[in-house]
């Protein structure tokens, strides 16, 4: 055998949900619905299917691995610099980038547990001691808590706002207060994955705090409101000099031609993303009142999930759903819910009421 390294065995290992096809057999069902992986229930906007179709003939040619077009469309969409952007094959590549530039032997990372699984991930793989920060008591990140748990050897903390996997937002004066008191050698990551999504009245993105501060960066993807999660590519704004240390030792070619070629289409549709957002918001608001009116703990979400604690093991009812052709995620203290179309969030309810009953 090849000698590895003796913390291997010691990385998590990101496990993804099973297919619909796996269930779909496994339990002898007709159908099966998957709301596990936060995923835009959406087929990709009309537009970017033809821009992608047109832009496959070439796809025997390597990628430009500046995504110059795609920085300049999103500079000129975010009215930023296009050297203030840093893009990647999705956004859990550039944190993970992230996490090697700054990590290494005798460093810590602070992140907020429950959170992206990620964080543990990448801080294991850059060899950081992990400092993981309990939730408050309303499932929200404790900013507080987290700023008195960096040491002098922290060089990064992740924010993810709204967090993932309790869809919870802490408000834009609470954050920028957090950004203020942050030592200046610690690297701020503020994950916005699911920003878009967000319709709290506080609720804010950091980007103009990212603009002016050389330790923040914030993190956006094209997977969720845009519907791109199988073509991989987001990006991170920060300062011009930051984002070039960060880079490099990202891979070369890492956002494919397509990707590229799909994120500079989807942008130019913003009516549609404010139709996406609607939906998205009137289903999650109708799961998380429907789930409540049946005594269920609900945490309050800002994203396309919600974060769901049971009166039973959270593994029993992700079975029993899984059993009814209903895929959800089991996340330990609670089971994690994507919302679906119309019909799937109705199927869900359902499903729920059989697994209460």
């Amino acid at each position: 055998m090849p000698k590895f390294r003796p913390d291997l065995a010691d990385i998590p290992v990101y496990v993804p949900g099973r297919t619909p096809e796996q269930i779909r057999r496994d339990h002898g069902l007709d159908s099966v619905i998957k709301l596990a992986s936060n995923e835009c229930p959406y087929e990709p906007f009309a537009p970017v299917v033809e821009a992608v179709a047109r832009a496959a003939a070439g796809a025997n040619r390597y990628p430009d691995d500046d995504s110059r077009a795609l920085r300049e469309a999103l500079g000129e969409f975010l009215d930023i610099e296009s050297s203030q952007l840093w893009l990647g094959g999705g956004s859990s590549e550039l944190i993970h980038t992230t996490a090697l530039a700054v990590g290494g032997p005798g460093t810590s990372a602070v992140y907020a547990t429950p959170s992206f699984v990620l964080y543990r991930i990448a801080s294991a793989v850059a060899l950081a001691k992990a400092i993981e920060v309990p939730l408050d008591s309303e499932d929200r990140l404790d900013l507080d808590a987290m700023l008195a748990a960096i040491r002098p050897d922290t060089t990064v903390v992740y924010v993810c706002n709204p967090n993932n996997p309790t869809g919870t937002h802490v408000s834009a004066e609470r954050l920028a207060a957090f950004v203020h008191a942050v030592p200046d050698h610690v690297l701020i990551v503020v994950d916005e994955a699911y920003q878009e999504l967000a319709t709290a009245e506080d609720f804010a993105s950091a980007v103009p705090l990212a603009l002016g501060r050389d330790n923040l960066v914030v993190a956006r993807t094209f997977s969720k409101v845009y519907g791109l999660a199988g073509l991989r590519a987001g990006y991170l704004v920060g300062s011009a000099a930051t984002l070039a240390e960060l880079r490099r030792i990202q891979l070369p070619f890492s956002v494919s031609t397509l990707a590229q070629v799909a994120a500079c289409e989807a942008i130019k549709h913003q009516d549609l993303v404010v139709a996406r957002i609607e939906a998205n918001r009137i289903g999650r608001q109708l799961i998380t009142e429907d789930l409540g009116r049946r005594g269920l703990k609900v945490a309050d979400s800002q994203t396309n999930f919600v974060f769901v604690r049971l009166p039973m093991a959270p593994a029993d009812c992700f079975q029993a759903l899984q059993e009814r052709g209903v895929i959800v995620r089991d996340m330990g203290e609670g089971v994690r819910i994507t919302v679906g179309t119309e019909q799937e969030n109705q199927r869900l309810l359902d499903a729920f009421d059989e697994v209460l009953a």
